[in-house]
């Protein structure tokens, strides 16, 4: 609600949650404090991916991760923009970054899958029959309220109108004595 109240009046996005007491976006000056949260956010989505469905247990996807965020951190603070095409080679060649090795990836075991027994089509019917005669029960027992409250309701005016009828014609009464 404040994100989009900010973008809309044109102000500066608050700089609050969870994720901004990471001590790498506690680093950042407030200008930057987006960025590198969104940097971190991305990178841990990242690694939760890979540790999820990953095959190996070492924590290295991690690690350069974080690598990556304080670098770009340092870049930021240290340019306040975007670095060159030139600046980036130069780090890229600087950390030595290893050549991706494809692994064979092992078969699937469909033998550790379960399986879910589908109920006979006659138990499905009888569940919906069920379910069709309670709702029926439902609808018919509002109905029969509901029929009884106007029948109270009526009867209610019926009274009403008698007892009126009757103070009436009690006063015309009087009226007549009173006119003798």
């Amino acid at each position: 609600k404040a994100l989009f109240r900010a973008l809309k009046t044109k102000h500066d996005t608050p700089k609050y949650g969870l994720i901004y007491h990471a001590s790498l976006i506690g680093q950042a000056g407030p200008k930057m404090k987006g960025k590198i949260a969104r940097m971190v956010a991305t990178k841990a989505a990242l690694s939760i991916r890979v540790d999820a469905l990953g095959e190996t247990e070492s924590p290295e996807i991690g690690i350069e991760n974080r690598g990556k965020v304080e670098a770009r951190l340092r870049m930021l603070e240290g340019h306040g923009g975007k670095p060159s095409g030139a600046d980036r080679k130069a780090a890229g060649n600087a950390k030595g970054q290893k050549k991706h090795e494809f692994v064979a990836s092992s078969s699937y075991n469909t033998s550790t899958d379960a399986t879910m027994t589908s109920p006979s089509s006659e138990k499905k019917r009888k569940a919906d029959s069920d379910n069709e005669d309670s709702s029926k029960k439902v609808k018919k027992e509002k109905k029969e309220k509901k029929d009884k409250k106007d029948k109270e309701e009526k009867e209610e005016k019926k009274e009403d109108k008698k007892e009126k009828k009757e103070k009436k014609e009690k006063k015309d009464k009087k009226d007549k004595k009173e006119k003798k």
